[in-house]
C-alpha cells in the first residue's frame, strides 16, 4: 500500500503500456479491414464514424490517423521546410545516335578520330579572288572523302573555352568566296569547320601510307620499326605491343630447378646465392647440397610429371639464367638516320611546348621564353608563334625558329673560324643564366624535330659531350679559339725576350722557368688553360642534352653521331646549293607549246641564274645571319631556301629528303583581277613549300632579280594564311 500511495507506476512503465495498447489496437483494426469484402466501396458506418463529426473514412485513412496519433513524431506532417528532399526519379536524356554533333565543336577524342580518318585540321591558302567552285575543289583535294558530297556549309565556334557551339556562316550570292572566308575567319586566325548537309562521312581510320598523311610528321614504331603519322601510331602501338607481348609470352622459357616425384616432399626456400651445379640428365641447375638427391630421382620420374610438380624455382643466377629475347633499341642504331629516327620517336606529343616570340632580338628572347615555359617542356612537340604574324605553325615556323636559334647560339655562345669547328665562349654571365643548358636543350629538340644539326663543334668539345672528359694533352694551339690566348701564343712563338709576357704566362698556370728554351712547355700550358677553363660551359650543355636520352645515344655511338656535331672535312651535303634547290623544284607548267608555257620556262631559267649568281658571290668565310626584323638578311642560297621552306639545311633523314619538294606555281591573271596595280611580288607558303611567281612582272632577268631581292629582304613575316 505504501508503494501505491507514493505516485503509481513509473513513467517508463507507463510509456511501455501505452505502446503495447497502441500495437494491439492497430492489429485489431487491420484484422477488421481484412475481413471486409474487397468490392465494398463505402465502408460500414459503425466502423468509420468519427468522434468529431461522424464522417466516413476508408480503412487506410483510419490506420494512418491511428498511427499519427500513436507516433506523432513520425506520421504527422509538419509545416515548414523538410530536412530531406523526397526521392524522385530523374529521367535520362537520350543521347544522340550520330557519331558527332554538328552543334558543338568536337572534343579532343573526336578530333583525334577525325584526324585518323583524314578529316583533321588543314591550313589552306586562299586569295580574295577565289570563287566557290575553286574553294570547293581545294577542299575536295585536301579531303578526298568530301568527293561526291552534295552540299556543305562552313561553321565557326563562338567565344570561350572547352566545347563551344557552332554557328553556321551564311554564304553570299556567289557562295563561299575567298574574300568572305577571309573576313569571317579574321584573316585566318579563326578555325572554320566544314559540315556536310546530307551525307555522313566515313570515319574509318586510313592506312598509314594514305595520301592525306604524306606531309604529316612521322615516327617509327619501336616494335615493328614501321614509320607512320603520329595519330595513326596511337592506334597502331596498342595492337602492335599487344601482339608482341603475346608472342613473347609464347616464346618465354621457364627453367625448372627442382621437380620432385613425391607430393609430400617439402624443403626450405632455395637460396640463389649458393653454388649451383648442372644435372647431367635434365641439364638444370641445383644447389650443391641437393644435386645428389635430385639425381637419384631425376632418372626414375615418369614422362608426364605435371601431377607431381610441387616445387618450381626460377633461376636468377647469371650462370643458369635463360638468355632473354629482348634487345636494347639503342644497340640497333647503325647510321645517322637511325639515330635521328629514334630521337624523333621520343617526342611526347601529348602536349605542346609553346613559344610566343617576336623577331626582334630573337635569340635573346628565345633563351628567356624557352626557360619561362611552365605548361610544357622541351620533351613535347615544339609549337612556335611569331607575335604580330598570321602564320600557324604546322612545322615551318618551328623549323625557322630552330634555324634562327641554332645560328644565334653559334654566333653568340661559340667562337672560332668555323672550318674545323668552334669552342664555347668563356662567359660567366651566360653560364649563370643557364644559357648553355638551354643551348643543349635546343640541340636535342632540333635533332629530334627536324631542325638543323649543331655541326659546328670542335672534336675535343664533342668528345667531352659524349664521354664527360677529353684528353687535354692531345690538344694543339689550333684548338684554341679565344682571341686573347691565340694572340698570346703568337707572341710567345716570335718573342726574343719573354720578360714582358711573364705575368700573362704565369696567369695560365705555368710554374716553370720563363725562358726561351721552355717555349714549347709554355705554349702547352696556355693551350691546356684556354681549353680546360671551358669545361663548365660544356658540362652545362651536356646537362641540357639529357632530353630524349641524347646524351646516352652519343655516349654509346660516339663515332656514329660525330657528323651531327663536328664539321665534315669534305663532301658536306647538309648545306643546300643552287643545284640542290633546282633538283627539288616541282613546277606546274601550262600546256606544252602555249605562250604561257614559254613564259614559265623563262622564269625557271631566271630563278636558276639568280641562285647561281648568289652562289658565286657568296662569301664562304662569313656566316650570314638575320639578326633582327629591321636588318635585311644577306642574300645567299641557304637564305633563299629558308625563305621558301623555313629551314636553311637539307632534311637529315633520307625518307624526308626523298619527299622534300618545292612546288612552283605561276600567276598569269594578276592584272585582270587587279587592273590598277603596277607591281606584284612572289607569294610563298613555307608550310607547304610552295611559291607563286607573278609572271606579268618578271619579263626579264633584271625585273626578276629586283622583284626577288625585294621579296626576300622585306618578306620574312608569315603575314598570310
Amino acid at each position: 500500500m505504501a508503494a501505491s500511495s507514493s505516485g503509481g507506476p513509473s513513467k517508463p512503465q507507463e510509456l511501455e503500456a501505452r505502446v503495447i495498447t497502441a500495437a494491439q489496437d492497430i492489429i485489431n483494426r487491420l484484422a477488421q479491414s481484412l475481413q471486409q469484402p474487397n468490392t465494398t466501396c463505402i465502408p460500414n458506418a459503425e466502423h468509420s464514424h468519427e468522434r468529431s463529426g461522424g464522417q466516413a473514412q476508408t480503412p487506410k485513412d483510419t490506420v494512418q490517423t491511428e498511427m499519427a496519433r500513436s507516433f506523432p513524431g513520425f506520421f504527422t506532417k509538419k509545416r515548414g521546410k523538410n530536412r530531406f528532399s523526397p526521392l524522385q526519379s530523374s529521367a535520362l536524356r537520350p543521347k544522340s545516335s550520330k557519331p558527332f554533333s554538328c552543334t558543338n565543336t568536337p572534343s579532343a577524342t573526336e578530333e583525334l578520330q577525325l584526324s585518323q580518318a583524314g578529316l583533321g585540321k588543314r591550313s589552306l591558302i586562299l586569295t580574295d579572288d577565289m570563287s566557290h567552285t575553286m574553294i570547293n575543289k581545294m577542299i575536295t583535294e585536301e579531303y578526298p572523302k568530301m568527293d561526291g558530297v552534295q552540299g556543305w556549309l562552313l561553321h565557326k565556334s563562338s567565344g570561350g573555352q572547352g566545347r563551344r557551339k557552332l554557328v553556321a556562316i551564311p554564304p553570299d550570292v556567289n557562295g563561299y568566296t575567298g574574300r568572305l572566308i577571309r573576313n569571317v575567319s579574321s584573316a585566318g586566325k579563326t578555325l572554320l569547320y566544314v559540315v556536310p548537309l546530307q551525307q555522313d562521312l566515313d570515319l574509318t581510320p586510313l592506312p598509314s601510307d594514305a595520301a592525306e598523311f604524306q606531309t604529316m610528321p612521322k615516327a617509327s614504331c619501336q616494335v615493328c620499326k614501321e614509320s607512320m603519322p603520329l595519330h595513326i601510331l596511337a592506334l597502331h602501338v596498342n595492337n602492335c605491343v599487344k601482339s608482341q607481348s603475346t608472342e613473347e609470352e609464347d616464346e618465354t622459357d621457364v627453367q625448372l630447378l627442382s621437380v620432385m616425384n613425391s607430393p609430400s616432399f617439402c624443403r626450405e626456400p632455395l637460396d640463389m646465392k649458393q653454388d649451383m651445379k648442372e644435372c647431367p640428365i635434365c641439364l638444370c641447375c641445383f644447389p650443391v647440397n641437393e644435386i645428389a638427391q635430385h639425381a637419384s630421382l631425376c632418372g626414375e620420374r615418369p614422362e608426364d610429371t605435371s601431377t607431381h610438380m610441387t616445387d618450381v624455382y626460377v633461376s636468377t643466377d647469371s650462370e643458369c639464367s635463360v638468355p632473354s629475347n629482348r634487345t636494347d633499341p639503342l644497340t640497333d642504331l647503325v647510321s645517322e638516320a637511325d639515330v635521328l629516327q629514334w630521337l624523333s620517336s621520343q617526342v611526347d606529343t601529348s602536349k605542346d611546348f609553346r613559344i610566343c616570340i617576336t623577331r626582334n632580338d630573337l635569340v635573346q628572347r628565345g633563351f628567356i621564353q624557352w626557360q619561362r615555359q611552365k605548361k610544357g617542356s622541351p620533351v613535347n612537340k615544339l609549337h612556335v608563334t611569331f607575335i604580330g604574324e598570321a602564320g600557324i605553325d604546322t612545322g615551318a615556323l618551328s623549323k625557322e625558329f630552330l634555324t634562327e636559334m641554332m645560328h644565334g647560339i653559334e654566333t653568340r655562345l661559340f667562337e672560332g673560324s668555323g672550318k674545323k669547328g668552334k669552342s664555347p665562349v668563356y662567359s660567366i654571365s651566360d653560364l649563370e643564366n643557364s644559357f648553355y643548358r638551354t643551348a643543349g636543350e635546343v640541340f636535342s629538340v632540333s635533332l629530334a624535330q627536324g631542325g638543323p644539326p649543331p655541326c659546328f663543334l670542335r672534336s675535343w668539345c664533342y668528345q667531352f659531350l659524349a664521354t664527360g672528359n677529353f684528353d687535354a694533352l692531345q690538344l694543339t694551339k689550333d684548338d684554341v679559339d679565344d682571341t686573347e690566348y691565340r694572340s698570346l701564343i703568337e707572341k710567345v712563338e716570335v718573342a726574343d725576350n719573354l720578360t714582358d709576357l711573364t705575368e700573362d704566362i704565369v696567369s695560365c698556370g705555368y710554374t716553370g722557368l720563363v725562358k726561351l728554351d721552355k717555349r714549347d712547355s709554355i705554349i702547352r700550358s696556355i693551350v691546356v688553360h684556354a681549353t680546360v677553363r671551358l669545361t663548365p660551359m660544356l658540362q652545362q650543355i651536356r646537362n641540357g642534352m639529357k632530353i630524349y636520352n641524347l646524351l646516352e645515344v652519343i655516349g654509346r655511338h660516339e663515332s656514329l653521331c660525330s657528323n651531327l656535331f663536328v664539321p665534315r672535312d669534305e663532301n658536306d651535303d647538309t648545306a643546300p646549293d643552287a643545284d640542290y634547290i633546282m633538283s627539288i623544284l616541282e613546277p606546274e607548267l601550262s600546256e606544252r607549246g602555249s605562250p604561257r608555257h614559254a613564259k614559265e620556262n623563262a622564269i625557271i631559267n631566271f630563278f636558276q641564274d639568280f641562285l647561281e649568281n648568289l652562289e658565286n658571290h657568296q662569301d664562304q668565310d662569313q656566316e650570314e645571319h638575320w639578326n633582327s626584323k629591321h636588318q635585311p638578311p644577306r642574300m645567299s642560297v641557304p637564305a633563299i631556301m629558308q625563305w621558301l621552306t623555313g629551314q636553311r639545311h637539307k632534311p637529315c633523314l633520307p625518307s624526308e629528303r626523298a619527299n622534300f619538294k618545292i612546288h612552283v606555281r605561276f600567276e598569269h591573271q594578276c592584272k585582270d583581277t587587279m587592273p590598277e596595280h603596277y607591281i606584284c611580288y612572289p607569294l610563298v607558303s613555307a608550310c607547304t613549300n610552295t611559291i607563286f611567281f607573278p609572271v606579268a612582272h618578271m619579263n626579264s632577268y633584271t625585273e626578276f632579280t629586283e622583284v626577288m631581292t625585294t621579296a626576300v629582304t622585306m618578306g620574312r613575316d608569315f603575314s598570310r594564311v
